[in-house]
C-alpha cells in the first residue's frame, strides 16, 4: 500500500530537512522544483502560440532540470548543480532573446529573475562572478542585436501573441519570484528562530556553568579550609600529647605536676576527640553523600543523650543544663544527624558559658513545626562573626577556659539540618550571650 504524504512532509521531503541540508542546497531545490513547473507552465503557452522551436528547447531543459534537482536533492552536489544551472539558464535565454523578439520580447526580465536567483542559492564569493558574466552577457546581446537586428526575426504569427506571450512570461516571473523569496523569507525566519533558541541554550549553559564554578570555588576553599584543619588544628594537639606522655614517662614530676598536666591530657583529647568525630562526620558528607532516613524521633531521649555527652564539661564549669520536654514529643527526622546536631550546639553552648552559667533548652510548636531553642548566658558572638559562623571561614574561636574550636560543628549542624527539611538560626549578642534554634515537623501537635 503506497502511503501518501501530508503536503507540508511532502514539501519538506524533497527541499530537504534544514538540520541536514545547507541553505544554499534547499534553496537550489526550491528553485528546481519551482522551475521545472515554471518550464512545464512555458512549454504549454509556447504550444498554443505557436513557438515550436522554444517548445523543444523547453523539453530539454525539463529533462535536465530533473537531473539537476536528482543530483541536488540525492548526491548532494549543489554547488556543481548550481553552475550548470546558470549555464542552461543562459543558453535558454540567448536562444530565446533570438528566436523571441529579442529586447522587444520577455527575455530581459527574464535575464533579470535569472540572476536574481543565482544571487540567492550561489556562496558569497561567486557574486562577483555571476555580476560580472550577468552584464557581460546581456550587454552582447543588446549590442548584437543593436549592431545586426537581422539576427532577431519575427516569430510571433500575430501582435495578439506577442503581447500573450509577454503578459504570461511576466506573470510567470512574477510567481516565480514570489515563491522563491517567500522561501528564502520563511528560511530566514527559521533559522532566526533556531538561532534564538541556540542563544537561550548557551546563555542557560553559561549559567549552568557560573554557577558550576562558583561551587567549584567554594568546594576548593572548604577543601583547602579542611586540609588547614587537619595539618593544624589536629597536628597541634597531638603534638601537645606526645610532650606530656614523654614528660610522664620520664617520672621527673612531683604528684602536684603530675596532676596538672593528666588535666590537661584530658582537655586536649576531649577537644581532638570532638574535632576527630565532627571531621570524619563532615568528610564522609562531602565524599560519600548522604543518606537520610526521616522517621519519628523522640526528642527527650536525644537531649538527654546530647546533654549527657557534655555531663561531665558542664559539671567542672558549674554550669546548670535545664530543659522540660515531654517524653511523647515526636520529630520528623533522621536520628543519628538529629543527634550530631544538639551534641555540637550543647558543646558550644557549654564551651562559651562561664563558670556558675546556666543553659535553658525550649520547645515550642506552631502549626504542626517544632521549634528548639538553646540558650545560653555565655560570651555571646561579636556581629562580624555572626556572617560567617555557618561556614568554614569562620577563624578558630575560644571558649570561657581556652577550649578551642574552629567552627566546623556548626558547619556540620547546617547541612545536617538543611538535610532533614528543617532550619537553623541563632541570635546572639557580644558579651551577653546565645540562642541557637532549630525547626523540625513534628510527627502530631501535643
Amino acid at each position: 500500500m503506497i502511503k501518501i504524504l501530508p503536503l507540508k512532509s511532502l514539501w519538506s521531503y524533497l527541499t530537504g530537512h534544514p538540520k541536514l541540508f545547507s541553505m544554499e542546497n534547499r534553496a537550489f531545490n526550491v528553485v528546481s522544483i519551482i522551475t521545472f513547473f515554471m518550464l512545464v507552465y512555458c512549454l504549454f503557452f509556447d504550444i498554443f502560440i505557436g513557438q515550436r522551436l522554444m517548445c523543444g528547447v523547453i523539453l530539454l531543459l525539463l529533462v535536465v532540470q530533473v537531473v539537476l534537482f536528482y543530483f541536488s536533492r540525492v548526491k548532494r552536489k549543489a554547488q556543481e548543480c548550481v553552475i550548470v544551472y546558470a549555464v542552461c539558464c543562459y543558453l535558454a535565454l540567448i536562444t530565446n532573446f533570438y528566436f523571441n523578439e529579442g529586447v522587444g520580447g520577455p527575455t530581459l526580465f527574464l535575464f533579470f529573475l535569472t540572476f536574481q536567483l543565482l544571487i540567492a542559492i550561489s556562496p558569497p564569493r561567486l557574486y562577483k562572478f555571476w555580476i560580472t558574466f550577468h552584464l557581460i552577457v546581456v550587454g552582447g546581446l543588446l549590442y548584437s542585436e543593436y549592431q545586426y537586428p537581422q539576427l532577431v526575426p519575427d516569430t510571433y504569427p500575430n501582435r495578439a501573441a506577442h503581447f500573450l506571450d509577454i503578459m504570461w512570461k511576466y506573470i510567470a516571473a512574477i510567481v516565480f519570484a514570489f515563491f522563491v523569496t517567500n522561501y528564502l523569507r520563511q528560511y530566514y525566519n527559521y533559522e532566526k528562530k533556531r538561532s534564538l533558541v541556540r542563544l537561550d541554550s548557551i546563555m542557560e549553559q553559561n549559567e549552568r556553568i557560573l554557577v558550576q564554578n562558583e561551587q567549584l570555588n567554594k568546594i576548593n576553599e572548604e577543601k583547602n579550609k579542611l586540609f588547614s584543619i587537619v595539618s593544624h588544628d589536629m597536628r597541634s594537639p597531638l603534638d601537645t600529647l606526645r610532650g606530656y606522655l614523654e614528660i610522664l614517662s620520664e617520672n621527673l614530676l612531683n604528684p602536684e605536676e603530675k596532676k596538672e598536666i593528666e588535666k590537661d591530657l584530658l582537655e586536649q583529647v576531649k577537644y581532638t576527640s570532638d574535632l576527630m568525630q565532627n571531621l570524619l562526620y563532615w568528610s564522609k558528607t562531602q565524599m560519600q553523600g548522604v543518606t537520610v532516613q526521616l522517621t519519628g524521633v523522640k526528642l527527650r531521649e536525644l537531649l538527654d543523650d546530647a546533654c549527657n555527652f557534655k555531663m561531665a564539661g558542664a559539671a567542672k564549669k558549674s554550669i546548670k543544663i535545664t530543659y522540660n520536654i515531654n517524653d511523647e514529643v515526636e520529630l520528623i527526622a533522621d536520628k543519628e544527624m538529629l543527634r550530631i546536631v544538639l551534641r555540637n550546639l550543647v558543646t558550644n553552648a557549654v564551651k562559651f558559658t562561664p563558670h556558675d552559667g546556666e543553659i535553658e533548652i525550649k520547645l515550642a510548636q506552631n502549626a504542626g513545626i517544632a521549634v528548639i531553642s538553646i540558650h545560653d548566658n555565655g560570651i555571646g558572638m561579636p556581629e562580624e562573626k555572626q556572617k560567617e559562623i555557618f561556614s568554614l571561614k569562620t577563624s578558630s574561636t575560644y571558649g570561657t577556659e581556652a577550649e578551642k574550636g574552629v567552627g566546623l560543628g556548626l558547619l556540620l549542624c547546617k547541612e545536617f539540618m538543611t538535610y532533614q527539611n528543617g532550619e537553623i538560626w541563632f541570635e546572639s549578642k557580644h558579651g551577653v550571650g546565645s540562642v541557637f534554634y532549630l525547626s523540625l515537623p513534628l510527627v502530631r501537635a501535643y
